[in-house]
């Protein structure tokens, strides 16, 4: 079986960009509304370098590039994942092309 990653990296892309959104919203909500703790590990899991309390602006750069950067990696792993899942097709069959 041979998977070819022509359009794996749209799937990596458009799911790493869900993820940044995910930790966009987490963020916004957080400020106006208590979270809980396990929803915010489990749907952002990089936050928890936040904890790092950094005190320079590049320090805080860098731990926010992490946080997002982290969060865009995990959601496009998984949605690569997915997208090879859906290019396996059972018994051989092969698409039909008109």
């Amino acid at each position: 079986m041979r998977i070819t990653t022509k359009g794996l990296w749209r799937w990596f892309l458009v799911s790493g960009c869900v993820g940044v959104g995910v930790a966009l919203v987490l963020l916004a909500t957080a400020t106006r509304h208590i979270v809980s703790p396990t929803v915010l590990l489990i749907l952002w899991p990089s936050s928890i370098a936040g904890i790092a309390d950094p005190s320079s602006v590049s320090d805080k750069i860098m731990v926010t590039a992490f946080e997002f950067g982290g969060n865009f990696l995990l959601y496009g792993v998984i949605g690569g994942l997915i997208g090879v899942g859906f290019r396996q097709r059972p018994n051989g069959a092969t698409p039909t092309t008109r």
